[in-house]
């Protein structure tokens, strides 16, 4: 079973799972996210930060990460059944918090136009000629995935901030469909990634809660941004997320 879990440092979540649960969640984004990377897709930023998460969940699986080899609670009752292991090994990988909150809350979005990648709402991606193969029923497993994903995420969330703080933020998600994650300029992300770990730990709770807020209902610091980066596109001939900020630059090392 998947599981996601604060940091020491609450710098983010420790997703956590078998060699199974994480190939088959890899497998699920990859299929979901679709196969072609263009800056036009209205939800480029939402498939992008979640294949950066999948990038991480699969060195995860493949040992480039933590692993983690505990004794398997079931032997006791189950060793009479030959070949039954001792121990249990699960893989682990630490995602930033304001990044795996907004994974969580903006893939329910994502779900509605991935739909096309699936069955009967087949699309060419080489030019018309090729469509895509993915049966109706791998889409019902790929968005259960998935949001087993986010909800793991959001428990480690409510976690930090109370399970009463989580369900008021998150409200305006569950009145239903919205679109505030389309066309998303994703720098905003950056800034608050940023901004969160320079925050002190003793401070993180608050600052935490208040980045989920600021990601659900986007204040004016956002759309401001977002103008200013829409100029620039406009200016320069090219796409928002071709665009970077100097000043949006990571540490290069994060104590979690």
């Amino acid at each position: 079973m998947l599981t996601a879990k604060p940091t020491e440092k609450l710098t983010g979540v420790t997703i956590e799972g078998s060699y199974d649960d994480l190939y088959e969640l890899v497998e699920s984004i990859y299929r979901m996210s679709g196969l072609e990377d263009d800056y036009a897709d209205l939800y480029w930023s939402v498939k992008n930060r979640l294949l950066g998460v999948c990038y991480d969940l699969r060195h995860a699986y493949m040992g480039d990460r933590e692993i983690i080899v505990s004794d398997n609670e079931e032997w006791e009752t189950m060793k009479g059944i030959r070949n039954f292991p001792k121990k249990q090994v699960r893989y682990a990988v630490n995602i930033l918090f304001p990044e795996a909150v907004f994974v969580a809350i903006s893939v329910q979005e994502m779900f509605v136009f991935s739909r096309r990648y699936y069955g009967n709402h087949k699309t060419a991606h080489d030019g018309g000629t090729k469509p895509y193969t993915c049966r109706y029923s791998e889409y019902l497993k790929d968005k259960a995935n998935i949001e087993m994903l986010s909800g793991a995420i959001l428990s480690a969330l409510a976690d930090v901030i109370t399970e009463d703080e989580l369900e008021m933020i998150m409200k305006p998600l569950d009145r239903g469909y919205s679109d505030c994650f389309m066309k998303y300029a994703v720098q905003y992300l950056d800034k608050c990634n940023i901004e969160y770990l320079k925050t002190p730990i003793e401070k993180r709770k608050d600052k935490l809660r208040n980045i989920t807020k600021r990601l659900i209902k986007q204040p004016d610091a956002y759309r401001n941004m977002k103008r200013g980066l829409e100029y620039a596109a406009l200016k320069y001939g090219c796409s928002i997320h071709e665009l970077h900020d100097p000043d949006l630059e990571y540490p290069e090392e994060v104590e979690w």
